[in-house]
C-alpha cells in the first residue's frame, strides 16, 4: 500500500507550525494539495477537504480527526465509499529541535482494495503533491510571524 512519509526542518516555533496546520480556513492561502478545508480540529470531529493533484480533478472528501496534541501531533482519516475500499490516513508530527526550529514528519498512508491501483496510477503525482505541501508549509511558517 502506498505510504508517503517525509521528515523536514522548518525554521519556526512549533506553535506557528501548529497554527498553520489547524487553521483550516487559511489552507487555500498556502496549501497546494488541500485547497479547501472546513471544520474544527477536535478529536472525533469531521472535516471537509478538497484534495487537488496535478492534472487531476479536485476530490471532495470528509475525514475524521483522530489525534490532537497541540504543537505536537495532528492526524485524520478519511475514506471513499468504505474504509476497506479506499482509505487515507494523514499525520503531521511536530518535534521541536530548538526554540525556533522543528522537524515535521508528514505521512500519507493510502490503503484499501483500490490502494494498489491508486499507487500505480497516481503514485508520482501524489509524491510531488506531498512534497509541494511540505515546501509550502515550510515557506509559510518561515515567512509569517
Amino acid at each position: 500500500m502506498p505510504i508517503y512519509q517525509t521528515t523536514f526542518e522548518i525554521n519556526a516555533p512549533a506553535s506557528r507550525v501548529w497554527q498553520l496546520l489547524t487553521t483550516l480556513a487559511s489552507y487555500s492561502d498556502w496549501n497546494p494539495q488541500i485547497t479547501r478545508a472546513v471544520g474544527t480540529i477536535d478529536q472525533g470531529a469531521t472535516i471537509s477537504l478538497r484534495l487537488t493533484l496535478p492534472a487531476r480533478p479536485a476530490l471532495e472528501v470528509s475525514a475524521t480527526i483522530e489525534e490532537v496534541q497541540p504543537d505536537r501531533l495532528l492526524t485524520w482519516r478519511g475514506h471513499v465509499l468504505a474504509p476497506w475500499f479506499f482509505e487515507g490516513y494523514r499525520k503531521f508530527a511536530i518535534e521541536p529541535i530548538a526554540p525556533e526550529r522543528v522537524n515535521v514528519t508528514h505521512v500519507e498512508d493510502i490503503h484499501g482494495l483500490m490502494a494498489p491501483v491508486f499507487g500505480l496510477l497516481m503514485g508520482g503525482p501524489v509524491h510531488r503533491s506531498h512534497q509541494a505541501l511540505n515546501q509550502a508549509l515550510r515557506a509559510r511558517a518561515e515567512t509569517v510571524g
